[in-house]
């Protein structure tokens, strides 16, 4: 006996783009990052014959980070800080290092939904070099260092990042310990980004109607993708021809198991009110159809993506994360109906 119930699989993957700003879990990247350098606490009254400092620099450096979840990354990365000169003495000091920080990355969706502020901190660990009177001192100390910015993501290789980091009191062998600020503006490129399947047209399979994986949302993101809105541009004259107008419509948005339950909660109600939104949009009327999420609830994987980790596990589940829409009877007389025509077949 045919069902009157219809479902369209929309498979939702995590893609690298993310962007998101954040990129997707277990992902590493790389990048550089190129500013203006201010030492500060230079003191030239401390350094013998000196009458003032000269401290602005170019200042840049390079890092390498892996992204742990949404909001979570670690970043080791070389900082060239600059020179501090000392007018009529002659001292000068140099200073550069290496750090190890803690990234949190909270989205700013109101502005964009490819922007987030974050903030780093951790430790830089410097190396100093004092020069006097031909003299060359070197030192090698722990500091603290904290960072606050903005990533945007351009697209799913690429994000820039503006960036303003501190490195309180760095140790020399001299008279001055001094701190600095750096403002810098980088880029940053995903290692190891997954290949994005490019959108394809609906395809039937025994009355679901199914899409490709990755071409409706971004990774952490609820807007639709233009790839998605073509596809689901394909069901709205599928609705049509059901007669929506005799039917309710649901759509209910699915993640996968990875992340916690609040987040994949909010972020399937989300998609699931994204992708109505944008029916109604397109004509279905809004009386006839209702959205809810269910996060990780019933996924179609099963067990067999236990044994996976990293990329591969997020491959594997890649059925998990969808939005089904389904068509279902508003009376029980339509049902009656629909089975007694069933039967007679």
């Amino acid at each position: 006996m045919k069902k009157t119930t219809l479902a369209l699989a929309v498979a939702i993957a995590s893609l690298t783009s993310v962007a998101n700003a954040a990129l997707p879990d277990d992902t590493f990247y790389t990048g550089a990052k190129l500013g203006w350098s201010k030492f500060y606490d230079t003191h030239s009254d401390r350094v013998d014959g000196a009458t003032k400092a000269s401290s602005n620099n170019v200042g840049g450096g390079a890092f390498v980070g892996f992204q742990a979840n949404p909001y979570l990354a670690f970043e080791l990365g070389y900082d060239w800080l600059g020179t501090v000169k000392y007018k009529s003495s002659g001292d000068k000091v140099t200073a550069h290092g290496a750090s190890l920080t803690g990234k949190l990355s909270y989205p700013i969706s109101f502005i964009s939904d490819d922007l987030d502020v974050y903030a780093r901190a951790g430790a830089f660990v410097s190396t100093t070099r004092w020069k006097t009177d031909g003299d060359k001192h070197s030192n090698t100390d722990v500091s603290p260092v904290y960072a606050l910015g903005f990533d945007y993501r351009l697209n799913q290789d690429f994000s820039t990042r503006l960036e303003y980091q501190w490195v309180n009191h760095i140790r020399t062998d001299g008279p001055v310990n001094p701190d600095n600020g750096m403002l810098t503006f980088g880029v940053t490129y995903s290692l190891g980004s997954p290949d994005v399947p490019k959108a394809s047209e609906l395809e039937v399979r025994e009355n679901r109607y199914v899409l490709n994986e990755d071409v409706v949302f971004a990774y952490a993101k609820a807007d639709i993708k233009p790839e998605g809105q073509a596809s689901l541009d394909e069901l709205v004259k599928t609705l049509v021809k059901l007669n929506p107008s005799e039917s309710a419509i649901v759509v209910i948005g699915y993640t996968d198991r990875i992340g916690s339950d609040s987040y994949n909660l909010k972020l399937s109600e989300q998609r699931a009110k994204a992708v109505m939104d944008y029916l109604v949009s397109k004509g279905v009327p809004a009386s006839l159809i209702t959205a809810r999420g269910e996060g990780k609830a019933n996924p179609v994987t099963g067990d067999k993506c236990q044994a996976l980790k990293g990329a591969d596990l997020k491959a594997c589940l890649a059925p998990d994360r969808r939005v089904e829409i389904q068509v279902k009877a508003t009376s029980v007389q339509e049902v009656l109906i629909s089975e007694q025509k069933d039967n007679t077949k």
